[in-house]
């Protein structure tokens, strides 16, 4: 089987931080009563406005080692030793690269594959692939593979029938996509427009932290953990999520 993710972001203390992952209990509740009564946008500018009033950083609060230890556990839950994991970018960051393939190791997959993102090593500098080449079967920038998917009708939107196609991987939302409007997408968003996958078939994508798997449009899913209840997801999850969306649609 094949699972897909992005955005583990290992050692990451802003990431991890914004996660709700706090090494003081008192602050971690109250980053959670805020989120919840007020919405997660406001729980992330109550957090960075606590760091800047008490003159902290997001290093000194946060709890890399649970954030770390939650995603590999969800990982080592659902995938197989034998199944295929795709990381879809933005692997850590702020961390070294010992750190980064201690990670990898204690994910129990054989085959473990990574679209490259913004925050990794090898993103400009492809030399480093040597780096994690005893960890990965492959590193790309953007990739396709086949998977069942919902058949388009005469107007090129999705049914609810299904046949196999092909599916493009990038850490990034297709290039069309970021010259739109995106509420509360990551501020930079616009800076990588030069590398924005250019396709307008199937995508799956990370990069944007969207806490639900809704894509850009109808052709794309948003796999990052945040979407995802901090698991992976499933080539059959993005199916089921797919036609069911297409049922919502036509009601």
């Amino acid at each position: 089987m094949r699972y897909f993710t992005s955005d583990t972001h290992f050692g990451h203390p802003l990431v991890t931080a914004l996660r709700g992952f706090l090494n003081n209990g008192r602050l971690r509740a109250e980053y959670r009563d805020v989120w919840q009564a007020q919405g997660r946008a406001a729980a992330h500018a109550w957090i960075k406005q606590y760091v800047r009033d008490n003159q902290t950083s997001f290093k000194a609060i946060c709890d890399i080692a649970r954030h770390e230890n939650t995603i590999i556990g969800n990982i080592n839950e659902l995938v197989g030793r034998d199944d295929e994991l795709w990381i879809l970018g933005d692997l850590s960051y702020r961390c070294t690269v010992e750190h980064t393939l201690d990670c990898l190791r204690r994910i129990n997959c054989r085959h473990l594959h990574l679209i490259i993102g913004n925050h990794d090593r090898n993103f400009r500098l492809r030399s480093n692939d040597a780096l994690y080449e005893n960890v990965f079967e492959t590193i790309d920038d953007y990739r396709e593979i086949d998977m069942e998917l919902p058949v388009l009708d005469g107007t090129g939107k999705p049914t609810a029938a299904t046949t196999r196609q092909t599916i493009g991987m990038s850490h990034f939302p297709r290039l069309s996509a970021l010259t739109e409007e995106h509420g509360n997408w990551p501020e930079n968003w616009n800076k990588f427009a030069d590398v924005a996958p250019t396709t307008e078939g199937w995508l799956l994508y990370g990069h944007t932290h969207q806490d639900v798997p809704d894509g850009t449009d109808p052709r794309s899913v948003n796999v990052g953990l945040d979407a995802w209840d901090f698991k992976p997801v499933s080539e059959q999850q993005i199916l089921a999520w797919l036609v069911s969306r297409c049922a919502d649609q036509s009601k």
